[in-house]
């Protein structure tokens, strides 16, 4: 599918929603153009964000500050996470920050395979679905690892492009006073958003806590 192809059915899914579309917004990248991140680049990513959306349920439970003790982990957190990780003057704010990124894992595993296809969210997420998949000790993610089977770049890049389009409809509506569109999930939009962004090398962004998602 071409860029010009995509935008188009994009824009279509999105209007028969009843979604307000912006028809200069620019195409998104030729996938020829789009590296994938690699399997374990995605393993480490979904397990940071698995410990700190537990962390931010969970704040007394050691158990997944421990994990990112061993093994050179910590490097594969990001700055915010790590303080978050370390517990350094935790805020109120800072709990609701890290129990959204439950909504960037939901996707993630999306983009593992480690769910079945997925809608525009109405709703927050289950990641109760994919808890199986992560290690309950401070062993090697084996589980998670072997069950990973990446989706083709075609499927990532389709909703790399309608959630980049469904978020401006989001943030739109929220710069001119009018609730969020289709009865959208916003918060949880922007979190797709952010980790599509990511899982396809936006801008060569390596430090989760930049990655764009502009509109």
């Amino acid at each position: 599918m071409t860029p010009e192809q995509r935008k188009s059915a994009s824009e279509i899914l999105l209007h028969k929603r009843g979604i307000r579309i912006n028809l200069q917004l620019p195409l998104t990248e030729d996938d020829d153009e789009v590296t994938l991140r690699s399997e374990d680049e995605l393993v480490r990513r979904m397990l940071a964000l698995w410990a700190v959306v537990q962390i931010a349920a969970q704040p007394d439970d050691s158990c997944y500050v421990d994990y990112f003790k061993i093994h050179n982990r910590l490097a594969w957190l990001s700055p915010q996470e790590k303080a978050f990780l370390r517990g350094d003057e935790r805020e109120d704010d800072d709990f609701v920050h890290f129990s959204w990124k439950r909504e960037s894992l939901f996707f993630l595993a999306w983009c593992a395979g480690l769910t079945d296809q997925i809608q525009i969210p109405l709703n927050t997420s289950d990641i109760a679905s994919i808890a199986h998949f992560f290690p309950k000790t401070q062993d090697q993610p084996t589980v998670l690892r072997q069950a990973i089977q990446i989706r083709s770049k075609k499927e990532i890049m389709d909703w790399c492009d309608v959630l980049y389009r469904l978020h401006w409809a989001v943030r739109h509506a929220a710069l001119i006073g009018k609730p969020t569109p289709a009865n959208i999930e916003g918060r949880a939009v922007k979190e797709w958003h952010r980790a599509v962004n990511w899982m396809t090398c936006y801008e060569e962004e390596d430090n989760w806590d930049h990655v764009s998602t502009e509109t």
